[in-house]
């Protein structure tokens, strides 16, 4: 009888896995809109500025994917295009466009947001 009910647990989870299309810990395409998204983004910019070394400014010209993952916390993954400013001015105009991916890594009960990642090209 225990190795029918274990049986039965295994296929529900799997069913429950496929049928919301999330496998657990796994990926998931978050909205470009969605709040904590826009802070993961808000911060990643903040630190690779920060971080930079450029005495310009990097500004967002496009967020192309981001995706999320529940792990101790949430992490954001954003795929997006920067530019560099000119004379620390707000629009990216001349400016050359790179394509990032950024990693952040939240746990907001901790009011915590760290960039673990920063990839551009």
């Amino acid at each position: 009888m225990n190795r029918m009910w274990s049986f039965a647990f295994l296929f529900l989870t799997a069913l429950f896995s496929v049928g919301f299309g999330q496998v657990p810990g796994g990926l998931t395409d978050v909205d470009v809109n969605d709040k904590g998204a826009k802070i993961a983004l808000s911060h990643a910019m903040d630190e690779y500025n920060r971080g930079s070394g450029d005495v310009n400014l990097y500004k967002v010209v496009e967020v192309i994917k981001v995706q999320g993952q529940a792990v101790e916390g949430y992490k954001y993954i954003i795929t997006l295009r920067i530019a560099r400013t000119l004379c620390r001015k707000d629009k990216p105009a001349n400016a050359h466009i790179y394509r990032c991916t950024f990693v952040v890594w939240s746990r907001p009960w901790l009011n915590d947001w760290q960039l673990l990642e920063a990839k551009c090209h």
